[in-house]
């Protein structure tokens, strides 16, 4: 390949030299500093843009990834760096990197999660919100990688520095002639230079037609309703979920509506200095969840012990746990038995917001 590059205000154009990448270690340091250099919107159907990576995630049992990355909406990819020059390119990276998504499939969050703060001391989901600009929901966000890591939906990528045909035929194949949840690609990384310029060329292989199986989408409040009242065939308790959502509009500073794939849920949000306060949640299967795990990170423990100690006024939830840690969830049929208890729980929820906002 040759590359010409001109300055707007010079005559000549100037060949760009190639660059020889002498160690893997230069393509896995480009890419976990921009994973937004990998063009994943060309690679699968319903997959986002990369925002955040991590070098060398151990997997128990097996070893360490390159990359592991992660997208704002939840959707995982795993990263290998091999370069022409290394005959592991052709055959055995191509096991290495299936063992990698074998030992990731099945990981549970909080596991995943343990790991990452191992090593950049810091929560997954506050390194992806750095790294996001704009309303993104953290909520959302652990669910979806909660659902790529029991699917196994990720994004197997191989980056070279130079492909070769046998790495092209056997991404093919797998791509084409399989019905994985997970979809495999090569990504070339062809760099040149001249003078003080660099140019880098990305270039994918194995872009897929295929989308994930069970494909994540924002639902919709007449979505959400429609499937609601198919699983709840109680009308006090289609009422109550009415009620809440209608008091929701004049009340939370935001509804966030998830992306459940089964399963579609409509989330209460504060918002104090930019950051997303949640405070419960209400599923089309009838349930009600505090979301004290990610309450608790946003308020103190005082705050924390008051909120839960109003909402225990409220005979249905007395067998709540004050765990903080935890997402409690209980039945709106069992939760609000009659309009006393609808008050007391929304009067807790606006207590907590003039917390907040003192």
């Amino acid at each position: 390949m040759r590359i010409l590059i001109r300055n707007n205000k010079a005559k000549d154009w100037k060949f760009a030299e190639s660059i020889t990448t002498k160690a893997e270690a230069e393509l896995q340091k480009l890419l976990a500093e921009s994973p937004s250099l990998i063009p994943v919107g060309e690679i699968r159907e319903g997959v986002s843009q990369l925002v955040f990576a991590i070098c060398e995630f151990g997997l128990p049992g097996s070893g360490n990834t390159d990359i592991l990355a992660f997208s704002a909406d939840g959707d995982i990819s795993i990263i290998e760096c091999k370069l022409a020059t290394n005959p592991e390119s052709k055959r055995k990276v191509m096991g290495q990197i299936l063992e990698y998504a074998a030992y990731l499939w099945k990981m549970d969050y909080d596991q995943v999660n343990a790991r990452i703060r191992n090593l950049k001391e810091k929560d997954l989901s506050q390194l992806v919100q750095e790294a996001v600009a704009g309303g993104w929901d953290e909520e959302t966000f652990r669910a979806s990688v909660k659902q790529s890591l029991q699917s196994g939906s990720f994004v197997l990528i191989i980056v070279v520095d130079e492909i070769n045909e046998d790495l092209k035929r056997t991404i093919r194949y797998v791509n084409e002639c399989s019905e994985s949840a997970f979809s495999l690609h090569a990504l070339e990384m062809r760099r040149f230079q001249t003078d003080s310029t660099e140019i880098l060329i990305p270039h994918l292989y194995g872009a897929s037609s295929k989308s994930p199986e069970n494909k994540r989408r924002q639902w919709t409040e007449e979505e959400f309703f429609r499937l609601f009242r198919e699983k709840n065939t109680d009308p006090e308790v289609v009422s109550v979920a009415e009620d809440f959502h209608e008091w929701a509009k004049k009340e939370a500073d935001r509804i966030w509506f998830g992306t459940g794939i089964e399963t579609g849920s409509i989330t209460f949000h504060y918002l104090k200095d930019g950051k997303t306060i949640s405070v419960f949640t209400i599923y089309t299967n009838g349930r009600l969840s505090l979301n004290y795990g990610w309450l608790s990170t946003q308020v103190d423990k005082t705050t924390m012990e008051e909120f839960h100690r109003l909402v225990h006024e409220i005979p249905s939830f007395s067998r709540i746990s004050a765990d903080f840690s935890k997402w409690p969830s209980i039945k709106l049929a069992e939760a609000f038995i009659d309009q006393e208890s609808v008050e007391k729980f929304k009067k807790a929820v606006l207590w907590l917001r003039d917390k907040i906002r003192s």
